[in-house]
């Protein structure tokens, strides 16, 4: 992928000005209204407005000085796919308060596509969310605010990190054309102690030696409280039981379990009385 600047011809420490006046001057060259039928010239087009998109905007500039083409990506700028984008979103690029205003600096090249802009799409807009753990597993609703608007965003249970949630019609809109979606994609915080694997959620607990050995309860931590666990006589330091159903449910119903790993405390120290007694049960064993 080309260096932005190279794209436009300006130097790194060029001004706003320079990066406008350069990417207008490619625009014009390389319009698909002049060069009709031309892929080359069509490619040139987008190349060009993706490096003013990210260029004109200070803080996609900065990250991209940094961090190139990959931090602009994490950031949710992909660029444009096709030139039908390009024209819906003239109006941002530019900073016009209307198509007219992006005919009056371009000339009347731009008019065929400026008299068609109620047919355009709006681009989507993507966000990232970050959500606590227990919200992933168990669904949630969070109020967002994008682009001045407060929506409510439904997260449904067991939603996985990185993934994307699409609320339609709440995108970019141009005109009286069609909005386009809002991308939400999903970054789930870790637990403490609880992680996923599937639809089952895995933890640990600490038992004394004597527990492990005899058998009795240890109490459990879960996403909704906390519950007692039997422990087997004889369970062995790795063993994991199953609490059913504490796990995630998939869209179809399917419902995991709470896998519980254990953990067998052993003491650091022991008193006279005890080292005798365990003494005395090693030689029965």
């Amino acid at each position: 992928m080309r260096d932005y600047y190279e794209i436009l011809g300006v130097k790194r420490n060029a001004t706003a000005d320079e990066i406008k006046k350069a990417y207008r001057k490619l625009a014009v060259k390389c319009h698909p209204d002049k060069n009709p039928g031309d892929k080359v010239a069509e490619e040139k087009f987008k190349e060009a407005s993706n490096a003013y998109s990210v260029l004109s905007d200070p803080e996609k500039r900065k990250v991209y000085d940094v961090r190139g083409h990959a931090g602009v990506q994490g950031m949710g700028f992909e660029g444009y796919t096709n030139v039908e984008d390009i024209f819906a979103n003239f109006n941002d690029i530019f900073g016009r308060a209307a198509y007219g205003g992006f005919g009056d600096a371009f000339g009347d090249v731009f008019g065929t596509h400026r008299q068609t802009t109620r047919n355009y799409r709006g681009r989507d807009h993507r966000i990232n969310l970050t959500i606590p753990f227990a919200d992933a597993v168990l669904g949630t609703q969070k109020e967002i605010n994008v682009q001045g608007k407060s929506i409510t965003l439904k997260i449904p249970p067991g939603i996985k990190d990185g993934q994307s949630l699409r609320v339609r019609g709440q995108g970019e809109s141009i005109g009286a054309g069609t909005a386009g979606d809002l991308l939400v994609k999903i970054s789930v915080q870790l637990h403490p102690s609880i992680s996923r694997d599937g639809l089952d959620l895995v933890t640990d607990v600490k038992v004394p030696m004597t527990t492990a050995a005899l058998g009795g309860t240890a109490r459990v931590q879960t996403l909704t409280g906390n519950v007692d666990l039997k422990i087997p006589s004889g369970a062995q330091p790795g063993q994991q039981l199953r609490i059913r159903g504490q796990g995630i449910v998939d869209p179809s119903g399917r419902n995991g379990d709470l896998r519980v790993r254990i953990t067998v405390e052993i003491p650091k120290s022991l008193t006279r009385k005890q080292k005798d007694l365990l003494k005395q049960l090693a030689k029965t064993l």
